[in-house]
């Protein structure tokens, strides 16, 4: 799994978990957000509004609970979008852009397949 988010500064550096690994509400709290809160702080400083999907760990009553209290501003499952790509910067343009911008000739493993993943989205213009 990758984690990714964007802002109209750029994109935030990936947050890569291991294969098999799955994202539960505890390791979002203790590993996504603060990355996701001190990355929407160095592009932006405290002037932005973080967003997520409708995923399980996203709207866990815990993580709700952590971003209401950490992050500057947050936008709450009430006003989130539909699932459209329209309105899903990431699924509409950023994965497709990242995945263009890989070499997929030199992935021959886990360890090239990341590593052409962090060049892809090293690549992708702001």
């Amino acid at each position: 799994m990758v984690w990714l988010a964007a802002s109209k500064n750029g994109l935030l550096l990936p947050i890569i978990c291991e294969p098999g690994e799955t994202l539960t509400h505890e390791n979002y709290i203790e590993i996504v957000l603060p990355h996701a809160l001190s990355e929407g702080q160095r592009l932006l400083g405290d002037n932005f509004i973080y967003q997520q999907d409708n995923a399980t760990p996203h709207k866990h009553k815990d993580s709700i609970a952590w971003i209401k209290k950490n992050f500057p501003r947050f936008i709450d499952e009430k006003k989130w979008p539909p699932n459209s790509p329209d309105l899903n910067v990431l699924d509409y343009y950023v994965w497709d852009a990242i995945g263009h911008n890989m070499h997929w000739d030199k992935v021959k493993s886990y360890d090239s397949l990341i590593d052409e993943i962090k060049k892809g989205i090293s690549r992708v213009p702001k």
